[in-house]
């Protein structure tokens, strides 16, 4: 079997796995279900998304954001912000905010174009479109996860792994931003502990370093390494095994501030 057939079944086999009912509470570095691409691991936004859930009934709308997206000819901006528009699908999706989840749906579709994959991506995004209007919450979940593997796929068929690893990192970040932004507003230890992840955060500032220089030209690259070295530090417990109101207050500030300087530089 070839590595984009590998790849492919891979992402296939984690994606059904996290949209059980028995996700997670945060993501775990041992999981074999997880997605591994040259020993690098790639979370999932459906299974970050699946952890929200456990925070009970929140209110979603305040995370639920219209941004213009300017597109350049940087490639490594666009697949980061790939990645973020699909977290924000997710957001929208724990809003019920049928509106949002179209513009998702339209905006994945441009995304795509501009990465020239749009083919792969068309179908999907007129599903989540589609389930919208529908009301399918979980069918359009379940597409947000499929726009995302297809990506992917794709990006790994035509070599470049570069924009894979940056779709992953924007995804996991704007998951992370939403569940910061929600424990800053409504704290619980429980809650913080979804953020106990400085292993996975090393794995991903150290794939991010190690990306060739091309991939990462511009200022913004060189804030996406800081933050995530920032991050690194943040994201442990203290002496009492937890993270702290304080540290989920710097995460939700450090995590907004990186995803709006990718939106509009």
């Amino acid at each position: 079997m070839n590595r984009a057939a590998v790849l492919s079944l891979i992402l296939v086999t984690a994606g059904s796995h996290l949209l059980a009912q028995d996700a997670p509470g945060r993501i775990n570095l041992n999981d074999p279900n997880l997605v591994i691409v040259d020993a690098s691991v790639i979370p999932i936004p459906v299974e970050i998304f699946a952890s929200l859930d456990k925070l009970g009934a929140q209110d979603w709308s305040k995370q639920v954001d219209a941004r213009e997206i300017r597109l350049d000819a940087n490639r490594s901006r666009t697949a980061m912000l790939f990645g973020l528009v699909v977290s924000d699908g997710f957001i929208a999706v724990q809003a019920q905010d049928k509106e949002a989840v179209r513009r998702t749906g339209r905006e994945v579709l441009r995304l795509a174009s501009s990465l020239g994959v749009a083919s792969s991506v068309e179908q999907h995004a007129n599903a989540i479109v589609a389930g919208a209007g529908q009301g399918d919450w979980p069918q359009v979940r379940k597409e947000l996860d499929r726009t995302r593997q297809t990506v992917l796929n794709k990006m790994s068929e035509l070599r470049d792994e570069e924009l894979v690893a940056l779709v992953s990192l924007g995804g996991w970040l704007g998951g992370t931003q939403a569940l910061a932004a929600v424990l800053k507003q409504n704290y619980s230890v429980e809650g913080s502990d979804l953020l106990n992840q400085p292993d996975l955060v090393k794995q991903l500032k150290d794939d991010f370093n190690t990306l060739p220089a091309r991939a990462r030209r511009g200022k913004v690259f060189e804030q996406i390494s800081q933050t995530l070295k920032h991050l690194e530090s943040l994201m442990r417990v203290d002496a009492s095994g937890i993270i702290s109101q304080g540290k989920v207050i710097e995460i939700s500030l450090s995590t907004k501030n990186l995803v709006d300087s990718i939106y509009e530089s």
